[in-house]
């Protein structure tokens, strides 16, 4: 195997590391290959994919919330912007750090919107997210892109999950567009996970209102609505899952239709041989 194909062998364990799980992969990964220099070489690209595909969370530069790493924060390459404190940022993917921060000015027109979105969404979270983080960008032409994530690490009990979406509409129009992922990944005596991605295209009822606040209100509940169908359609086929799918790929009882009494397995042979004597 050349290196070329050792990178991207490399690249498909990052992209495909589960939840909360990718410092472990990442040193797996670096016994399996044996060349620090290669695997350094290998991994810048995968990390950065991978960290704002999934919305990393980090300390924002001003310090006292968190700040998403995504692609529509990413103002030139290696630098992220931090719409709340204004500041934008160089990022290292691999070693998570950051650094030579700067003031960041927003477009002008925008950022009314953006800053009435942020403070809805903000109420959103804490009404939906238990560990919830979310950051709101505004762009040139009103655009406004909302990130959220919601990470959910339990390896004591040997499962991790992550929640993320993304949302853009551009104010003043009708329509709002949106991506939702879920991602768990379950590994006692065994290795599980559940992936499921759905993009939703939503319409608001009435015509958009220029007013800031206004918008924003009735941009999250469309959200909010549209991420609850979301999940109560999930759960909904999960349990149809199990009770139709799985109960029809293997039988819950033998072809004796009697449960087997595996602590008195014994008795059964040693009644079969004296029956036979």
């Amino acid at each position: 195997m050349d290196d070329e194909e050792k990178k991207q062998l490399v690249r498909s364990f990052i992209m495909d590391a589960p939840p909360g799980e990718i410092n472990d992969v990442f040193n797996d990964v670096r016994v399996l290959l044996e060349d620090d220099d290669l695997l350094q070489d290998a991994v810048t690209e995968p990390f950065r994919d991978y960290n704002t595909e999934n919305h990393l969370n980090i300390t924002s530069p001003a310090g006292d919330y968190e700040v998403l790493i995504t692609k529509f924060g990413e103002i030139e390459p290696g630098r992220y912007v931090d719409p709340r404190s204004k500041q934008s940022f160089i990022f290292d993917h691999v070693r998570q750090e950051v650094s030579h921060t700067e003031p960041f000015e927003p477009d002008s027109e925008t950022e009314p919107f953006r800053e009435a979105v942020e403070a809805e969404v903000d109420r959103y979270l804490d009404d939906h997210y238990p560990d919830g983080i979310a950051t709101v960008y505004g762009k040139p032409g009103k655009e406004i892109i909302i990130a959220i994530v919601d990470n959910k690490f339990n390896p004591n009990n040997f499962w991790n999950g992550r929640w993320t979406s993304h949302w853009s509409f551009v104010a003043g129009k009708l329509e709002v567009n949106g991506t939702v992922k879920i991602n768990v990944h379950y590994y006692e005596d065994g290795n599980v996970q559940l992936q499921s991605t759905k993009d939703i295209k939503l319409s608001l009822s009435s015509p958009p209102s220029q007013d800031p606040a206004a918008l924003a209100a009735a941009v999250v509940k469309a959200i909010s609505k549209a991420e609850s169908d979301f999940q109560v359609a999930l759960n909904e086929s999960y349990a149809q899952l199990s009770d139709s799918i799985f109960k029809s790929l293997r039988r819950a009882l033998p072809v004796t239709r009697t449960k087997v009494d595996w602590g008195a397995i014994s008795n059964y042979k040693i009644g079969a041989e004296l029956a036979n004597k």
